[in-house]
C-alpha cells in the first residue's frame, strides 16, 4: 500500500498550478533530496510530503486540491496530513503584502515547504526575512549607506597616511561633497557644483527665451524642480512640461514657473522594497493558518494552525475520518487495474461468435 501512495508522485508535472503569486514556495537552505527524507513520518505523511516536495514553485497544494489529485484520500485525510506535516516543520502558510509592477498593492498566500524540518523558531524568523530583515541562513539585509567616510577629514586637511591608504582614495570628494551639503563656501576661484535641477532651471533660457531666469531665481527654484527629479521624472520631461504651453507674453518667468512646478508636481513613486519576486516588491509579510483566513495578528498559531482547525482536525480523526477513501468510492482502483475494463475484456474473449444465418432451402 506504501507503495502505491508513493507512485502518486509521478503525477507531479500535471498537478493544477494556483493563481499567479500564490502557491506553493520552496523554502531556502535546504539539504540535497535523499530516499531517507521523510522516513521519520508516518507513510501518509510522507508519501504526501514526497508528491509535494516533486511539485514546482506556484503548484496549488490547498487539501481539496490534493483530495482531488491523489486518490487515495479525501479532504480530511489530506487536511489532517498537512496538519502534522506543519507540526513536524516542513510546511507554513504566509501572508505577503506585495507591491506589483503596475504599481497596485495586494496580499498574496504562499506555502512554503521545506524538504528539510524546520523548527518554530526558524520559520518565525523566516516570515521575518520575508518581510525584509534579516534570518538565520538568509542573505543578510543590505546595509544602510555609510554617511561619513572614515579617514576622510585626515585626507582632506593633508594628514600624513592619508593618500594612498587602501579604499580612502574617494575620500576626499566625499569630504568635499559633505562640506557643500553643509553650506561650506567653495575655495576662491572654483565654481560651486550645480545639481541637476538647477542646471534645467539655468538651461530653460536656452530651450525657451520667455523663460530666462536669473541665478538667484534659479536658486529659488531649486528645491521644487528637484522634487521633480527625485519622483522619477526625467530631465526632457520636465523641460517639456515648463515650457508647452506658454501664453504669448510672459512679463515674470519666476512665478510663473513656480506655479507650473507646484501645480505640475508628478506623484509621489510607490515605495521599493526589497523584491522578493521580479515584478513585484515585498512590503509586509504575516504568517497565516494553513486552513483558513486567519493570520498571527487576530488569532494564536500553534506551528502554523489556529485553535479552531486544530480542534476540528482533531474531531475527524476521533470519528475516524481522515483515513484512506474506501475502494468503492475511487474514481480509479488503488492496485492500478481497472476492473470494469478487466471483466469486459474477459467477457468479449469468452463471447461465443455470431454465426450468419443459413440459407432456405429451396
Amino acid at each position: 500500500m506504501a507503495a502505491a501512495h508513493h507512485s502518486a508522485a509521478l503525477r507531479a508535472p500535471a498537478h493544477p498550478m494556483a493563481k499567479a503569486g500564490y502557491g506553493k514556495r520552496d523554502a531556502p537552505d535546504q539539504a540535497p533530496p535523499r530516499a531517507t527524507d521523510f522516513a521519520g513520518l508516518e507513510p501518509r505523511e510522507a508519501a504526501i510530503a514526497a508528491y509535494l516536495d516533486r511539485l514546482p514553485e506556484g503548484a496549488a497544494i490547498g487539501y481539496k486540491v490534493l483530495a482531488e489529485e491523489l486518490p487515495d484520500y479525501g479532504q480530511q485525510a489530506c487536511r489532517s496530513a498537512l496538519d502534522r506535516l506543519t507540526r513536524a516543520g516542513h510546511l507554513r502558510r504566509i501572508k505577503v503584502h506585495v507591491t506589483v509592477a503596475d504599481g497596485q498593492m495586494r496580499w498574496v498566500t504562499r506555502t512554503y515547504f521545506s524538504r528539510t524540518a524546520r523548527d518554530a523558531d526558524w520559520w518565525a524568523a523566516h516570515v521575518r526575512f520575508v518581510r525584509g530583515l534579516d534570518a538565520p541562513g538568509q542573505p543578510p539585509a543590505p546595509a544602510p549607506a555609510a554617511t561619513d567616510v572614515p579617514g576622510a577629514a585626515a585626507s582632506a586637511t593633508g594628514a600624513p597616511g592619508a593618500s594612498g591608504a587602501p579604499g580612502v582614495s574617494g575620500a576626499p570628494r566625499a569630504s568635499a561633497a559633505g562640506a557643500s551639503a553643509a553650506g561650506s563656501a567653495p575655495e576662491p576661484g572654483v565654481r560651486a557644483s550645480r545639481s541637476d535641477a538647477y542646471a534645467v532651471l539655468a538651461g530653460l533660457g536656452r530651450r525657451e527665451p520667455r523663460l530666462q531666469l536669473s541665478e538667484s531665481e534659479c536658486a529659488e527654484l531649486e528645491h521644487l524642480a528637484g522634487e521633480w527629479l527625485a519622483r522619477g521624472v526625467g530631465r526632457e520631461q520636465m523641460i517639456r512640461a515648463l515650457t508647452s504651453g506658454l501664453p504669448e507674453s510672459v512679463h515674470s518667468a519666476r512665478p510663473l514657473l513656480r506655479k507650473r512646478l507646484e501645480t505640475k508636481m508628478p506623484p509621489t513613486p510607490a515605495p521599493h522594497p526589497e523584491k522578493d519576486h521580479p515584478g513585484e516588491q515585498i512590503v509586509g509579510a504575516v504568517m497565516m493558518c494553513l486552513f483558513c483566513d486567519e493570520d498571527e495578528t487576530t488569532t494564536t498559531l500553534d506551528h502554523g494552525v489556529c485553535r479552531d482547525c486544530r480542534a476540528d482536525i482533531a474531531r475527524d480523526e476521533a470519528a475516524g475520518l481522515t483515513g484512506d477513501v474506501p475502494d468503492t468510492f475511487l474514481a480509479r482502483p488503488r492496485g492500478g487495474v481497472d476492473v470494469a475494463a478487466r471483466v469486459a475484456e474477459l467477457r468479449s474473449a469468452t463471447a461465443r461468435p455470431v454465426l450468419p444465418a443459413p440459407r432456405p432451402r429451396r
